[in-house]
């Protein structure tokens, strides 16, 4: 619920809709409207303690996203050489530079994590087919980052991130191959990326 509090406040500035400050609050406040919230924390109630982490959390990411948001650019356009970068949904751009900064800046969190969020708030706020590109894209990107041969056995802790977690809608996952058309806009940039097949591919 943090990265998604974080989602919103930099869809909203990246619209031009106030600065990321304006959209940060607006977001943290809506924990005060019953609608709103229970779409936030899908049904878990939140005591004051963690709720206090979760705005913490988000306005880390946030903030630390918009901050870098023109570098971030850069990386993921070179993740894409064969496609647009101005072509991408905003929301996507959002969300993969809110988990590519991520994997950049807290080593405690692991790889798995940051990318199956990501991956849930495309499904949740683009398309299915986003989920996909954005698996894609994410996984090349980790590949360039310093968690690419994450081990969390020598990992940093945090504790108030640990805490956090606790709370996730998703546990630490196992990153699964994606499937996709060939003839789609995925399918013709998947040799790139790895983690895709193409369902033709499937019965050579």
């Amino acid at each position: 619920m943090a990265r998604e509090c974080a989602l919103r406040a930099l869809y909203t500035a990246d619209l031009g809709q106030g600065s990321l400050a304006d959209a940060l609050n607006l977001t943290l406040d809506s924990f005060g409207d019953d609608e709103q919230s229970g779409d936030l924390t899908d049904g878990v109630t939140l005591n004051d303690a963690t709720q206090e982490l979760v705005f913490k959390f988000a306005t880390s990411l946030a903030e630390g996203t918009w901050r870098g948001r023109v570098a971030l650019d850069r990386m993921i356009s070179a993740a894409i050489p064969d496609y647009d970068f101005s072509r991408l949904a905003l929301i996507d751009r959002c969300i993969m530079r809110l988990s590519l900064y991520e994997l950049q800046n807290y080593d405690y969190i692991p790889p798995a994590v940051s990318l199956n969020e990501a991956i849930e708030l495309a499904k949740k706020y683009s398309t299915l087919e986003s989920g996909k590109f954005v698996n894609g894209v994410m996984h090349t990107l980790l590949n360039q980052t310093e968690k690419a041969n994450y081990d969390q056995r020598k990992a940093p802790t945090d504790p108030d991130l640990g805490e956090m977690e606790k709370i996730s809608k998703t546990p630490i996952p196992e990153i699964e191959e994606e499937t996709v058309q060939a003839d789609s806009e995925e399918g013709k940039i998947a040799s790139r990326y790895g983690v895709w097949k193409n369902r033709r591919d499937e019965n050579r």
